[in-house]
């Protein structure tokens, strides 16, 4: 039958997925970039069984499993050393969800699925950056600077938190996009060598001071991902991004000022060995409604449809649900041209209700989890003194203290989107 082109904005994490999801069931994607070429970008992610079962199925997991180091426990502790909570919930992931919780490398992954999409034969096209989206009854054309365009059947919107596709199908449906609100944070992120104190502790940590908050956790036997969360003014903007050499040993300082007195200085080890480091501020942005998600020919998926900040750790993971969800709801392709005409017309007729069925069934689930980070990012960072810290830490570890919400919540986040069995 004639191809059924898939425009896919953006090759990022979930880009890259849907595209091979939705070859195998006989579509043709291609997937534009904006970036004339994928290098080095962003810190590192922390997959969670919920996305890594669907890595596994586009058979990248067992690559990522080779470089990474599986989470043996969650560790909270407060600045003065006290273990606020503590649990090894990790280890019996790949029993119970046939998957392990791992960091790693943003770049790598990456990387990884673009190497995946060339071995498979889709069409990649770097340095594509999107403009407009043009619809019709029965194809989608999108717009790209240079003027360049290209038609196809339908066209998802995979693009990330700061998405051309979602501003543009919010304008299109006559709802223009509100501006982000800024939350008075920034986070700087880091990649730096393990500290001895730290070899063989395989756990997500998180350090809870006054004014700040630290994560850390390891991306490979020998390096460990950290993100510190400061309050700072607004207006600085343009100093966000990849810290230049210049301007290194000045975070640096300023960030290590916010430890000096933690009892613990593995997280002041880190910062002092980072060979790189990225800011970015935090923003709250509008919810969308299930309805904002699609157009009759064109839908968004991940941070494009559910931008959310990063205290749960779930926004690649949920773009990874979401492929899956979006994949599943589409129809497998027959290669019979006899019933080329009729394929073509079925799905021309359900492409709305199937978008439409697909943002219904995610958008209550992303939404509770968006909420959740915002909540967890307000609790994280307080800086009205140490009385408020110290009741900080007592919510903390309370929490921790009731071990069968722990495995609910859990549980809750791991299992979908589906079954995997432990091999």
């Amino acid at each position: 039958m004639a191809p059924v082109t898939v425009l896919i904005i953006g090759c990022g994490v979930a880009g890259p997925v849907l595209a091979v999801l939705l070859k195998r069931k006989g579509y043709t994607p291609i997937v534009f970039e904006k970036v004339k070429q994928l290098g080095d970008v962003g810190a590192s992610l922390m997959l969670m069984p919920n996305g890594l079962k669907v890595l596994n199925l586009v058979d990248i997991t067992a690559e990522i499993e080779k470089e990474a180091l599986p989470l043996q426990g969650f560790l909270d502790c407060s600045s003065d050393g006290e273990v606020l909570g503590f649990s090894e919930e990790p280890k019996s992931f790949k029993e119970k969800y046939g998957q392990h919780a791992m960091g790693v490398k943003r770049t790598g992954l990456n990387l990884k699925l673009k190497d995946m999409l060339i071995d498979m034969g889709i069409d990649l096209r770097e340095g594509w950056e999107l403009e407009d989206i043009e619809e019709n009854e029965d194809a989608v054309t999108a717009h790209f600077k240079g003027g360049r365009s290209v038609t196809g059947t339908f066209l998802i919107g995979c693009d990330g938190i700061k998405a051309a596709s979602r501003r543009i199908l919010l304008k299109n449906k006559g709802t223009g996009e509100g501006l982000p609100l800024f939350s008075g944070l920034t986070q700087t992120a880091g990649l730096s060598s393990t500290p001895q104190a730290m070899k063989g502790k395989a756990y997500m940590q998180n350090f809870y001071g006054e004014g700040v908050h630290m994560i850390t956790y390891p991306v490979s036997p020998d390096v460990t991902s950290w993100a510190l969360t400061l309050p700072e003014e607004t207006g600085s903007e343009a100093s966000w991004g990849l810290i230049t050499a210049d301007e290194m040993d000045e975070r640096k300082q300023k960030l290590l000022a916010h430890l000096e007195l933690w009892h613990d200085q593995s997280p002041a080890a880190l910062i002092q060995s980072a060979a790189r480091m990225i800011k970015f501020g935090l923003f709250d942005r509008d919810e969308m409604r299930p309805d904002q998600w699609h157009t009759k020919r064109s839908v968004c998926v991940g941070d494009a449809a559910h931008p959310t900040s990063p205290h749960l750790g779930q926004g690649a993971n949920q773009a990874l649900e979401d492929c899956y969800h979006l994949s599943h709801a589409l129809p497998e392709l027959v290669p019979d041209e006899d019933d080329n005409q009729r394929v073509l017309d079925e799905l021309n007729e359900n492409l709305p209700a199937i978008f439409e069925a697909y943002a219904e069934k995610r958008q209550p689930r992303t939404s509770a989890l968006v909420k959740g980070a915002r909540t967890q990012g307000q609790m994280r960072v307080v800086t009205a003194g140490p009385q408020a810290c110290k009741e900080r830490n007592k919510k903390v570890a309370a929490a921790w203290r009731d071990t069968a919400a722990v495995a609910a919540k859990y549980e809750a986040l791991c299992r979908e989107p589906f079954q995997q069995q432990a091999a």
